[in-house]
């Protein structure tokens, strides 16, 4: 069972990440900083940085809480691609202001860019039986345009220039995704 001690540790951590996801969404406006969240929060700026050292350790946790929030996950097999992608976009949906605002912000940015290393890995993962025999070039094309088009920014083209509903940007994604599995089958 948790101490009191850990209990109020795992509460101000919360009410850390609360408020940094709220100044999150506040986008490009708003002021992202250890000291604002503290300011916000009611708190100190040590006890932000005892709990978060630095920019990063902070984006971190808010990448994990975005994930956990969009239920973003990434597929590790070939037919794992086209049910999550649908998934995806429904949660994108579902999350809007907070996927905008991790699309529009520079603190944004910076938790976004932490998907791509890890996005990558498990394209690269999913695709290789498809893959392993191109040359290096053509296998990292393709990697990046699956990961390109399974994302937050595919989805915000398609709901906002595309202006499709976010169940047609559903079926847009799923049908984008397999025609390019069947492109490259081959």
């Amino acid at each position: 069972m948790p101490t009191l001690r850990d209990r109020q540790t795992a509460s101000t951590r919360e009410q850390i990440l609360q408020v940094a996801m709220q100044q999150l969404g506040q986008g490009p406006r708003g002021t992202f900083s250890h000291e604002s969240i503290a300011n916000a929060a009611g708190m100190g700026a040590r006890t932000v940085y005892r709990h978060f050292p630095d920019r990063a350790s902070l984006l971190e946790a808010l990448w994990a809480r975005l994930r956990e929030a969009t239920q973003v996950s990434f597929p590790t097999a070939e037919s794992d691609i086209l049910p999550m992608a649908r998934t995806v976009f429904r949660e994108f949906d579902a999350n809007e202001l907070l996927v905008r605002a991790v699309l529009n912000s520079p603190a944004g940015i910076e938790v976004r860019e932490r998907g791509g290393v890890e996005g990558r890995a498990a394209f690269e993962q999913s695709l290789a039986p498809l893959i392993d025999d191109l040359p290096e070039p053509r296998r990292a094309q393709i990697v990046a345009v699956f990961l390109a088009i399974y994302s937050a920014q595919f989805w915000d083209l398609l709901r906002e220039r595309g202006r499709l509903s976010g169940p047609d940007a559903q079926e847009a994604v799923v049908w984008a995704l397999d025609t390019l599995l069947r492109a490259t089958k081959s």
